[in-house]
């Protein structure tokens, strides 16, 4: 057992391609020693008595000379090239996607080679592409371009870490679009769409580059706002309604006039509600706003709740 454990280990497959490369290079540059020891024990030996027989040992070992460099040369051309492409798919395995292999250090690669790696380069950056697509995809709601509600859910975890971790506050808003089921019924679901699109556009142009901002259903909207208080968040709130207030859609069935109602929680350390923190200021947000649904929509109101209801705009 122990000598075949041996013989198995001498296989050529074990070594790999340029290991074996490497070797047979190896082998290149020895070849030529064999003429060459011919060479010199003829001449001390006194075999070759003619300059004939000389001259004919010399052609016998120049074309194995010659064939020794040229394999060598070979070999170093391909060794450096399938260096780089096992280098570039172990990068591309490991989630380097978009890996370029830069030949510029090999001039003198095989044409077979140079295509070789740029079809290579060419997948990668075809993998890239791809992956990127999936996850803008994954985590963006295709009728808006916001963020959805699993995106939402994921990156809501990170910010409330930070927040937590840095000791600043974090807040959110929950929107929801006033009758919204009107402009389904009375002007059709094509419109119902842009109608959608129309106020995630409102929203996005009224929040702040740091906020987070995604459909969380139907037309419901959060905005995770990172480093803003209840209060900064209501004025935030306020914002975005008076915005979406302020700007109607015109389709070609009339005038819609736009109105949303908003719900602001802050963070709390001790959840009442859910199983988490982000998922209790969640909770809290969307009982503000079924308040402010109560009170007469198109407002903004907090938790916990105020003695009395907020102004009305």
């Amino acid at each position: 057992m122990a000598q075949q454990s041996f013989l198995s280990r001498l296989q050529p497959s074990r070594l790999g391609l340029l290991n074996l490369l490497r070797l047979y290079s190896l082998l290149l540059l020895l070849l030529p020693a064999i003429p060459a020891g011919l060479l010199i024990f003829s001449t001390n030996a006194d075999i070759f008595t003619s300059r004939m027989d000389l001259l004919v040992l010399l052609s016998l070992s120049l074309p194995v000379i010659a064939s020794a460099v040229l394999g060598h040369a070979i070999v170093r051309a391909l060794v450096g090239p399938l260096k780089l492409l096992l280098e570039g798919a172990e990068k591309v395995e490991i989630g380097e996607y978009g890996h370029v292999i830069d030949l510029t250090e090999h001039p003198g690669a095989p044409e077979e080679m140079v295509h070789l790696v740029g079809t290579f380069n060419r997948m990668s950056d075809t993998v890239r592409r791809h992956v990127d697509t999936i996850q803008a995809t994954s985590r963006t709601d295709q009728l808006t371009g916001l963020c959805n509600r699993r995106h939402l859910l994921a990156e809501g975890y990170r910010i409330i870490n930070m927040a937590i971790r840095s000791g600043k506050p974090c807040s959110c808003l929950m929107l929801d679009i006033d009758h919204f089921k009107l402009v389904n019924d009375e002007h059709g679901h094509p419109v119902g769409d842009r109608y959608l699109i129309h106020i995630a556009g409102c929203i996005a142009s009224a929040t702040r580059d740091s906020d987070l901002t995604a459909r969380y259903g139907g037309e419901e909207f959060v905005v995770l706002a990172p480093n803003a208080s209840l209060e900064e968040a209501s004025t935030l709130a306020e914002r975005i309604r008076q915005s979406v207030a302020e700007t109607p859609l015109i389709v070609p069935t009339g005038v819609l006039n736009n109105t949303v109602s908003i719900g602001v929680a802050e963070y709390s350390m001790e959840p009442e509600f859910g199983a988490n923190i982000l998922e209790d200021m969640i909770e809290k947000a969307d009982k503000a706003l079924y308040r402010a649904k109560q009170f007469g929509r198109n407002r903004v109101e907090v938790w916990p709740f105020r003695q009395e209801p907020s102004h009305a705009p």
